[in-house]
């Protein structure tokens, strides 16, 4: 399986429908984070790795 690529947008998209996801990309951003950079830590540590997340990351 091809290694996952970070897309902004489709990430968006995941964190609309994820309420731990919206919560982390939030605090991040509160704590002076550009929302891209918010979007793009919260994929490497949250959804990389997790099977189910990369599921649903795959679907949005």
């Amino acid at each position: 399986m091809d290694e996952p690529v970070f897309d902004p947008a489709k990430m968006e998209r995941l964190v609309k429908r994820d309420a731990l996801l919206r919560f982390v990309v939030e605090d991040l951003v509160k704590r002076g984070h550009s929302r891209e950079k918010a979007l793009e830590v919260t994929f490497n540590g949250y959804v990389l790795d997790d099977s189910v997340m990369m599921s649903e990351y795959e679907k949005a």
